[in-house]
């Protein structure tokens, strides 16, 4: 199919296309690159001619004599409503959305039109921020692998006075982290009661079903990796109310903002530890803020703390943090159902150094 003739998905199609295609070696650069800008500047006519379109439909219509209860509500600065925004990202995420609906999804908050960012990050998306563990993350948006270096070890700067050999050269041993992107994923099958849904009706459900479980899977693989991390200290202590304490001191000057996560049942425990006095031991946790994921003490594992600086965790999401949807209508037809594929693009690595300092018994 010519560019000229194509839609907005066959688009989005070729455009996913051509993403795979960057990650061959003898991919044409050049040609890929002449093909995207034709691509952009065709979506790009597209929304514009539906922006117009709507544009004149709304003229047409305030033309038309109607009563005042069959007007449709409008905000006073004439931007669409929030009822048309929903409908339009659920029918987006369906698959269905007319022009107009994805004219109202793709383009700026100009000329009446609101972009999908205004929506996610108001409503749906905020399970990244509602985290205390990924709200403090670092995150970048770097699309494919990238590495990251750090500062293994270092000379320190030393005082040179006049006149007096100079200083020894810095010896400085630098690390290397890769970061190697992947989807999280989870997928559910609907009736078309559920398809059938409209606006906020749709959406709720749809956020109840994946937001939360793709963020709690992305707070996760973060702890994980700052158990796994080579950067992280290992530190053998009881979990004890000396524990944190014994953490804190492995944390390299870097780690200016360190924080506490464990269990809620750990917190319990260290909370009921008192000194053989009898007295109750009046702050276990050093002052510092206690976050809760109770991975870090699942049946059968180990019994963790962690003590650090999330800032020094780094999170990629190489095609943004927004949850992307495939709706498959083909596979489960016979059975009268729709499987609904939620996915997000992730990679997450500690890259300083005793920036964390995890904690266990053994």
């Amino acid at each position: 199919m010519e560019i000229k003739d194509m839609q907005i998905e066959d688009i989005e199609a070729r455009m996913s296309e051509i993403n795979g295609l960057l990650n061959s070696e003898d991919a044409d650069i050049d040609a890929l690159t002449a093909e995207v800008d034709e691509l952009i500047e065709q979506r790009t006519a597209l929304e514009t001619r539906a922006v117009n379109k709507k544009s004149l439909l709304e003229k047409v219509a305030t033309a038309s004599v109607k009563p005042i209860d069959a007007v449709e509500e409008r905000k006073m600065d004439n931007t669409v409503t929030k009822a048309e925004l929903f409908d339009a990202l659920a029918e987006n995420i369906k698959g269905r959305a007319t022009p107009e609906q994805r004219a109202l999804l793709t383009t700026n908050a100009t000329g009446g039109t609101v972009s999908v960012a205004t929506i996610l990050d108001d409503y749906i998306w905020t399970d990244w921020e509602k985290s205390p563990i990924l709200s403090r993350v670092r995150k970048v948006y770097i699309k494919g692998n990238y590495k990251v270096n750090y500062e293994a070890s270092a000379t320190g700067a030393v005082v040179h006075k006049e006149g007096s050999a100079q200083p020894a050269e810095e010896q400085l041993v630098l690390g290397t982290v890769d970061f190697v992107a992947e989807y999280i994923k989870k997928w559910i099958s609907v009736s078309d009661n559920v398809m059938a849904l409209r606006g906020q009706a749709f959406m709720d459900y749809i956020h109840d079903e994946f937001g939360h479980q793709l963020a709690k899977t992305a707070e996760a693989i973060v702890l994980e990796e700052i158990v796994d991390s080579e950067l992280s200290a290992k530190v053998t202590h009881a979990i004890d109310g000396d524990a944190v304490l014994a953490g804190l001191a492995k944390l390299s000057d870097e780690a200016t903002n360190p924080v506490v996560i464990m269990a809620k049942s750990t917190y319990a425990k260290i909370r009921s530890i008192r000194t053989t006095a009898g007295a109750r031991i009046e702050d276990p946790f050093e002052g510092l803020e206690v976050l809760f994921n109770n991975n870090l003490a699942q049946e059968g594992e180990t019994e963790m703390v962690l003590v650090g600086d999330l800032d020094g965790v780094v999170a990629n999401f190489p095609e943004g943090e927004e949850f992307r949807y495939i709706v498959d209508e083909t596979t489960l037809a016979t059975q009268d159902m729709i499987r609904i594929i939620g996915k997000v693009m992730m990679s997450a690595h500690l890259v300083r150094p005793n920036g964390f300092a995890v904690i266990s018994a053994q």
